[in-house]
């Protein structure tokens, strides 16, 4: 891109340097960024604090905090002051690698530097709270957020219940999204897939069913991520009649059934031992160009070892085996 603009006598300044170097740290090629402020260095173009934010934040999305925290260090060196956003990429960094005492600290931090978090740092330090289990630290940074006079946005919300419903807090994540009431957040399907996948994944089907049920009401039309989620709680309590109604129904709604779908009611089929339609499924995954995932196939394995299904239909679930699990060391000898 470089040579392309000196072809063009077009000499690039700060602003573009900083936005190739954001360009090459979004696509995970964090030593192109590095080259490329090198060079900016070079021609007498002084990278600023946006441009060092950009690369922060390419290692962090990479995983690697020591040389994020290294450029972090040596911003004062170099006559910058951190940011919001500095800080936000770091503890980006920390909580996806689960380091949510270091992501804290660096939290606290922030307001003995005079830096008061946004949404975005909300958002992020409840995200890596639920994610270790902290669920009471969480709820207690939230009350916090509401403290600050940080309102919660749509994204916060759907951190907070998924956070909830992924520790068998359903009824709490039930609650907060009835105090909230009429708000955008009871006309979010988005939200309504996490409550429906919360409820049913820990034996709480009714309530998603009244979940599913009342979506026409409230105006939703549920997309293939709330069937899906809904037939598989159905399945893992045995409700296998209701699965099967749920999938027929999604092609006369107009929403037919994709890859993940098929997988789920096959599991559902295979672990409830209800065979009558799983070749038929197949036959259908075929004819759609579509796979089977690894978990799918391990199950079908086991049930053919064991005799529950005939060997004939390995044929058929060859068809299926996508490319990159071909060579699976542990799907190899199924045949």
């Amino acid at each position: 891109m470089l040579k392309e603009m000196e072809d063009e006598n077009i000499s690039p300044n700060v602003k573009t340097f900083t936005a190739l170097v954001d360009a090459f740290c979004k696509e995970g090629k964090v030593e192109e960024a590095e080259a490329v402020i090198n060079i900016m260095i070079e021609r007498g173009e002084v990278p600023n604090i946006v441009t060092y934010n950009s690369l922060i934040d390419g290692y962090c999305l990479r995983g690697e905090m020591i040389k994020a925290r290294a450029i972090f260090y040596s911003l004062t060196l170099r006559g910058l002051v951190p940011d919001v956003f500095t800080y936000n990429s770091l503890l980006n960094g920390y909580c996806k690698n689960q380091n949510i005492e270091k992501a804290m600290q660096m939290f606290r931090e922030m307001a003995g530097k005079g830096l008061k978090p946004n949404v975005v740092t909300y958002n992020t330090m409840l995200q890596g709270l639920f994610q270790v289990g902290r669920c009471v630290a969480a709820r207690k940074l939230f009350d916090e957020m509401h403290a600050q006079g940080q309102i919660p946005n749509e994204c916060t919300y759907g951190i907070v219940l998924d956070g909830l419903c992924n520790n068998h807090l359903v009824e709490d994540a039930l609650s907060l999204f009835h105090l909230v009431g009429n708000s955008k957040l009871n006309s979010n399907i988005v939200v309504y897939n996490i409550l429906i996948d919360g409820a049913g994944k820990y034996g709480k089907v009714d309530i998603a069913r009244v979940l599913f049920q009342g979506l026409t009401d409230k105006g939703l039309q549920p997309n293939v991520r709330t069937y899906t989620v809904m037939i598989s709680g159905f399945c893992r309590e045995g409700l296998l009649g209701e699965a099967k109604s749920l999938f027929l129904k999604m092609e006369e709604s107009g929403c037919p059934p994709n890859n993940v779908t098929y997988c789920v009611f096959l599991q559902g089929c295979l672990k409830n031992k209800r065979y009558d339609d799983v070749e038929m499924l197949l036959q259908e995954m075929d004819d759609r160009g579509y796979s089977l995932d690894a978990s799918t196939i391990s199950l079908f394995i086991d049930h053919i070892a064991a005799g529950l299904l005939d060997r004939s239909m390995l044929k058929l679930l060859g068809k299926l085996v996508p490319k990159e699990l071909l060579n699976d060391p542990s799907l190899c000898d199924w045949e």
